[in-house]
């Protein structure tokens, strides 16, 4: 019986152990995923700023006052959100951990 046991101890160490390894892996791929997008949304957004403040005063005056800065930031934050959520969903990591 306590060979039983042993073995049983000994393949959840294993399991647990690799399950560890497959959670690390997925977890880093989808942070260095996300920062890299993030780092592309920023620049992107940085470039409208700059491009917008070259613009005449009164065109950027009504560019606020149709609140366009406030729709690119939305358009912004739900592509954020919406890789966010794919990146949880996983599906390209669990394919890569599987290999």
């Amino acid at each position: 019986m306590h060979f039983v046991a042993q073995a049983i101890v000994g393949a959840l160490g294993f399991a647990a152990s690799s399950l560890v390894g497959r959670v690390l892996l997925a977890l880093g791929l989808s942070y260095v995923t996300y920062s890299g997008f993030d780092v592309g949304f920023q620049w992107l957004l940085d470039q409208i700023k700059t491009n917008m403040s070259g613009m005449p005063v009164d065109v950027v005056a009504f560019l606020a006052w149709l609140w366009v800065d406030k729709a690119i930031s939305m358009i912004f934050s739900a592509m954020s959100v919406a890789l966010t959520l794919k990146m949880a969903g996983g599906t390209n990591i669990t394919k890569l951990v599987m290999k």
